[in-house]
């Protein structure tokens, strides 16, 4: 039976200890960041499906209210509706429509009330989808979004959105006192008209834990690979 000697050189070593360190140091920030991601999700789910309340006082931290469930009392201005590029629950290209809200209270909140099919983006071709009147209106907070590398401008003249600029909106329905997010509408069960509320979706990912055993599985191949390198035959 063959016998085997461990000999490590020196230059290897040090190599292999500087990558082991990286690598078990990504491990360990993954499994830190999965830590966070959790408690992430936790606290968005809490906010989302908890009792709707008023909303909040303008913060410059929106992370601290995004998808925070609301509810808002006061009327839409139908005439100031914008329509923005988008794909619908079936993956139907058409318009979600984002229309300024008056709030009893006081200030305005764009809303976000659902999307119709492209052959309804007219609002005269629709008068079934306007909201008149005192309204109350239950949603989540949701932040503004920036425009993509890829993605087209904005057309504000032609009322063609393609990203959600609530400064940009404001501007050109000249709404001083828009509140800093969005308010999304909830989608009523059994509710199929349109437009088809409930746009959002919380989907957040979370790969940490496969990104850890990614780091932690390189590093024992790293020293398997060392191991096996400065193993030697010996022939006694």
């Amino acid at each position: 039976m063959a016998n085997y000697s461990f000999n490590p050189r020196l230059w290897p070593t040090l190599f292999t200890g500087v990558m082991l360190v990286c690598l078990l140091s990504l491990g360990f920030w993954q499994v830190h960041r999965l830590e966070w991601k959790l408690g992430l999700i936790a606290q968005i789910e809490e906010r989302a499906f908890s009792a709707p309340v008023s909303v909040p006082e303008q913060t410059p931290d929106l992370d601290a209210l995004e998808y925070l469930s609301v509810v808002v009392v006061g009327s839409f201005y139908n005439d100031k509706e914008m329509t923005m590029y988008s794909v619908g629950p079936n993956g139907e290209p058409g318009y979600d429509l984002y229309t300024p809200f008056e709030i009893e209270q006081g200030g305005t909140i764009i809303i976000n009330r659902g999307w119709v099919p492209e052959v309804m983006k007219v609002q005269v071709d629709r008068p079934d989808t306007l909201s008149s009147g005192r309204q109350s209106v239950t949603g989540l907070l949701r932040k503004p979004t920036e425009k993509l590398w890829y993605g087209p401008e904005n057309e504000p003249e032609n009322n063609n959105w393609y990203f959600g600029d609530l400064a940009g909106m404001a501007e050109a329905q000249n709404i001083d006192n828009a509140y800093p997010m969005f308010l999304f509408a909830a989608r009523a069960e059994g509710d199929n008209r349109f437009p088809v509320a409930g746009r959002t979706e919380i989907n957040i990912v979370n790969n940490h834990f496969d990104y850890a055993l990614t780091w932690f599985g390189l590093a024992i191949v790293l020293v398997v690979i060392y191991v096996i390198a400065h193993l030697k035959k010996r022939d006694d």
